[in-house]
This record gives C-alpha cells, structure tokens and sequence, in this order.
C-alpha cells in the first residue's frame, strides 16, 4: 500500500518517494497540445500548487519522473527542457502592503538564478527584461503564476489596500501580450481561486484561454470515482476493515460527504485534501472545514440581508463567472469559485447555457452553515458548539423546551452586536428584516444538525416558516416577531399545516415561537404534539 502524499505539493518529491500520485498526464497532455495560454480558478485545497509543480518539472525536460505515467508511456512529448520562471504569491505571506518590493527582490533573485541582467526601476520593464533575456539564450520561457489573486483576495474587506495591488499586480503582468507576441513565451499557465480580477488584470493578453469550466480541466483536479476505485484500493479495503462494513457500503457514504464538486455538469469530484484526510485518519469529519473559511463571505451574506437558503439552489447564467468587480461582488459566483457552490447540471436555451448551482457534498454544506451560525449569532464556535449540541438532543429526544432554552443562549449576543445595515422607512419594514433574520439563524441552526429541514414551505393556504424533521421526530414551526406565540401556533392550525403529515409514523409537533424586536430574543413559545 502506498503511502499518502498528505500536505505534499512538490511533484518530483511525490515520484521520487513512490507516494500515491493518481496519474493527470492524460489531460496535462491534451492541454499542451492545444494551446499554450491558459488560465484556471479552482477551490483552495484542489491541488493547484501540486498541478504547478507538475509543469514545473515536465517543462524542465525531466523525462525519469515521468516514465511510468501515461504522458511517458503513451505518448510522443519530446520532454525539451525550457527555462522555467515560477512565481507563487502564497508564498509572499498574508495580507501584503508591500507588493511591489516583494516583486521587484523576486525578479532580481530570478535574474541571478539565470544570469541575466534588467537594471530598470519599472517593475513591468524588469519583468520584461528579464523574460527577454533568458528567451535571447536559446528557448522560450515557460511562465507558472500560482495563486495570483491571494494579495487581492486577502483584502477583500480592504477595499483600498485590494485596489492598490490590483494595480501593482495590473503593472507587473502588463508585458505579458508583448513577450507572447515576440514568441518569448513557451506556455503560461495562471492559477488561482477567484476570476473576479481576471480581467482587469490580463485583459491585454487576448489570446488566454480561461479553462475554469472548460472540457479540457473538467477532471484536470480532483478526484473522479474510478480514479478513486483505482488507485485507494488498499486504502479502501482498510478502512472498511476498521468500521466493519462493505467497500460498497463504505463508497457511498464516501460520495455523500466529499464527492461532488464539478465544472461541467457531469463529471463528479472529490476534493484531493479531504479524501487524503479521511484516508490518514480513517475517519469521516469536515477536513476542508477545519482548514479555513474566509469571514467576510458569510458577514457579506448577513450585512446584505440574503437568505441563506438562497444557496441551496441558485440559477444562474455565464455572468455570475465573469461579472466581479471589488467594489460589487457577485456572492453567487465567488461561493462557487471559493469552492462552496458548485454546478449541478447545465441547461442549454438556444444553445446559450444556464446554471444550476447547489452545494457539493455535506462536508461543504456543513462548513457553510457551520460560519453561517457564526456570523449570524455573533458567537464563536467554542461557544455556539455547545448549545447546538444541547439543541440537536433536544430535538432528537422531543424536548421542545430544551431547545428553546439552548436556542436563548446563542441568541444572547444578538441585542449588543449588531444593528441593521441600513435605514429602513417604516417600522413594519424593520420588523420585517428582523423576521427574516430569525428566520434565517432557525434555518442555518437546524441545517447544520444535519436534520432534514426545509424553509418557507408552500401549502395551499400560506408557507409554513420551517419544518425540522429527526429520526423520530417533525416539528412545524410558525415565527412571530413582537406578536404572540399562541398566535403562531393558531396559524399552524388555521391554515391547516399539518395535514401533509397526519400518515406519519413519526411523532408531529406544532411549534410556535415568538420573537421580541427589543431583546432580539425568543420572548416567548408554545408547543403541543398534533394528533
């Protein structure tokens, strides 16, 4: 059984010390032959900086790592070795105010690795320069750039500080047009995890091809189930082994919780990190939740005041890719670059494509509503893990006041820590947002149990505000703000929402719950079983 390349990014390295490499030559191979311009967001963790590396070596004529994959055995690449220029802005630290020196010691350290010379003070002449003069010794220059975006992205809430290094960034790579139209450049390959600053940034260079959703990447990176089946076998055998289940048994449950992720509408995947995770640690947990989740996407969603339940399902068409400016993010498009969203199926109208957009996986889903419930109850999850916990056994055991008591506790900060984003004209439209809010912190809190949950169900006499659904248990509930919950409850009655489950097998509870505009709490609730 071959060890894991856990944490590994170095391609050589992963070769040299036989660890498990699921074999990208195929597409590396087709992708070279067809162009040599490129550009591609993926997901952080997706194994871009691994991608990187590859090229790094392969365009370094080093022909032995690849003999045993299938651009060595199967194909006619003549593995010529090209002077290789890499840039990678993740390694230049967090949130950068001092690009251009950065930049400018990189391109002088280059200069020296290769013996060249670009005295200038422009930034865009030395990178020029630089280029040109090791492309004048002989060979065209392969130009990686990995993780582009990061001095942009890190300053996404900094609108100023993201707008200056767009500009430095817009200077740096201003010479890239010219160098390809001289036929300095070999191949350039960009990468990051947001397009919103594609455009601006390489708008010059016309001929790059953006291959985010393109045929020639839809399993660039990530994990397809074959590759799965075909290269973890070992390692599938023995965690099933461990949990005493079936290798069937164990796949399935393996696609709910980490497949999913795709950029044509078919082709499934599994993000590389959490499954080297799962298989490391033999156990199922939320991996590419722990590693990070950037708080301005859910603060951003709150201090707008979307719902949500919004992302459960979103329609879109090609601008929610294209359309991104720092100043107007587009939240449908950045959740599905940053890796939250991802497309479920295309639909084509007069051969122009539609998308639909869901979350990937329950891993994915449970990060977002995880900082979701965060960012809307102003509370750590130190703290809110605790009465969730306390909320889910209540749920599960039918302790409708258990939850109520536990739902109290994280909605204590609300009142000292937030006041809405904007002025509203009457107090029936600020008693309105503050419904929804309830609304939405109910909805995130129940979703993230991982209950069956559902949001605003329409019935024929009105929509019912959310219906939580556990082994045992379903429970209806109707939210009032500074009304009364007996009033909630008869609204359940009236309108006749529990007649769509008077066949259930498992115990119904009517839940009406009262919210006060002044304590931004639960003022007061009412329960009882339907019979």
């Amino acid at each position: 059984m071959k060890f894991l390349p856990v944490g590994r990014q170095n391609f050589e390295g992963i070769i040299n010390e036989n660890l498990l490499y699921v074999d990208k030559t195929r597409q590396v191979y087709n992708l070279i032959r067809q162009g040599q311009l490129y550009f591609m967001s993926r997901p952080r963790r997706f194994g871009k900086s691994l991608l990187v590396s590859l090229f790094k070596h392969l365009f370094s004529g080093k022909k032995e790592l690849f003999k045993d994959l299938y651009i060595g055995k199967e194909t006619d690449y003549d593995f010529q070795e090209y002077p290789v220029l890499q840039f990678n802005f993740a390694n230049y630290g967090a949130k950068v105010t001092n690009l251009e020196e950065i930049l400018s010691s990189e391109l002088d350290r280059l200069a020296a690795d290769f013996n060249v010379s670009i005295n200038t003070v422009s930034l865009s002449l030395q990178f020029q320069k630089l280029v040109e003069n090791i492309a004048q010794k002989g060979k065209p220059v392969v130009l990686l750039i990995d993780e582009y975006d990061k001095p942009i992205v890190d300053f996404l809430t900094e609108v100023e500080q993201a707008r200056i290094n767009q500009g430095i960034l817009r200077r740096f790579f201003g010479p890239l047009k010219g160098l390809e139209s001289a036929g300095h450049l070999r191949f350039l390959f960009i990468t990051g995890v947001s397009k919103f600053s594609k455009v601006s940034l390489f708008s010059d260079l016309n001929n790059l091809t953006d291959i985010s959703i393109h045929t020639l990447s839809h399993d660039l990176l990530g994990i397809t189930q074959e590759e799965l089946v075909e290269n973890f076998r070992e390692h599938i055998t023995s965690v099933a082994t461990k949990f005493d289940v079936t290798e069937e048994e164990l796949l399935i449950n393996m696609k709910k919780w980490y497949n999913g992720y795709s950029y044509n509408g078919e082709t499934r995947l599994y993000n590389p990190f959490s499954l080297l995770q799962f298989f490391l640690n033999q156990k199922f947990s939320y991996y590419w939740f722990a590693t990070g989740t950037p708080t301005f996407l859910v603060e951003t969603i709150r201090d707008r005041g979307i719902s949500p339940r919004e992302y459960e399902q979103v329609k879109a068409n090609e601008d929610f890719l294209t359309k991104f400016s720092l100043e107007d993010l587009n939240m449908s498009g950045l959740l599905f670059q940053t890796g939250y969203l991802t497309i479920k199926d295309i639909v084509y109208r007069k051969f122009i494509p539609y998308y639909n957009l869901s979350y990937p996986n329950m891993e994915v889903r449970h990060a977002m509503m995880s900082n979701l419930v965060e960012a809307f109850t102003f509370k750590p999850s130190s703290t809110t893990n605790t009465s969730l916990i306390k909320m889910q056994d209540a749920l599960e055991e039918g302790s409708v006041e258990q939850f109520i008591n536990a739902l109290k506790v994280i909605l204590s900060s609300l009142k000292y820590n937030w006041q809405p984003p904007k002025q509203y004209k009457s107090e029936e439209e600020l008693l309105r947002m503050w419904e929804g809010y309830f609304h939405a912190i109910l909805y995130v809190i129940t979703s993230y149990m991982e209950m069956f949950v559902e949001a605003e169900i329409a019935h024929y006499k009105g929509r019912l505000d959310l219906v939580a659904e556990t082994e045992e248990y379903i429970y209806l509930m109707e939210f009032k703000m500074d009304g009364t919950a007996k009033e909630a409850l008869a609204q359940i009655k009236t309108r006749e929402y529990a007649v769509p489950y008077q066949n259930s097998d498992k115990k119904v509870f009517l839940v009406g719950i009262n919210f006060s505009n002044e304590e931004r709490n639960v003022e007061d609730w009412e329960a009882e079983e339907y019979y």
